[in-house]
């Protein structure tokens, strides 16, 4: 009996050990994501800006920034622009104010927080959802990436 105590203890801790590594792994995946997501956000903006460069950005659309070739590889699965959670990206043109967005949707929570701050001078606005996070504040981002999964919608200059 005493063996068989010892060695379901064992498996408990081990258990423990394995639980523990794996919300760790969880946080190192989660931190990944979001550097790749940078990462391919800012090169995403620069390739579309120098693509149409002089131009509105009359005609933008997924289509157009696939065949132009502007859409990063860490951004496409199966030649459709998806972001590292397995949301939708969606590139649109706002002609009249001479910018676009990059729409990124299904981001969760913790890694909305962080995307909804990222370099903030180089965007002309970020919302989540409806609302405008004051990139100034942390506690913005926070609020505003209040559901388990968040649309960020990043403005162009």
């Amino acid at each position: 009996m005493g063996h068989i105590l010892g060695t379901l203890g064992g498996l408990l801790v081990g258990l423990i050990i394995l639980a523990g590594a794996g919300s760790g792994m969880y946080l190192a995946f989660s931190k990944a994501n979001v550097a790749t997501t940078e990462e391919n956000l800012v090169l995403l903006r620069m390739q579309t800006q120098q693509f149409f460069a002089g131009t509105n950005y009359d005609g933008l659309s997924n289509e157009v920034a696939l065949a132009a070739g502007v859409i990063p590889s860490a951004f496409l699965r199966n030649n459709v622009p998806t972001n590292a959670w397995g949301g939708a990206i969606t590139l649109t043109p706002d002609t009249e104010t001479g910018t676009f967005t990059i729409t990124l949707e299904q981001v969760p929570k913790s890694e909305c927080a962080q995307l909804a701050r990222f370099q903030p001078d180089s965007w002309k606005s970020i919302k989540v959802g409806s609302a405008e996070v004051d990139t100034t504040q942390a506690e913005s981002a926070t609020t505003a990436c209040s559901g388990d999964t968040n649309t960020l919608i990043f403005e162009a200059r």
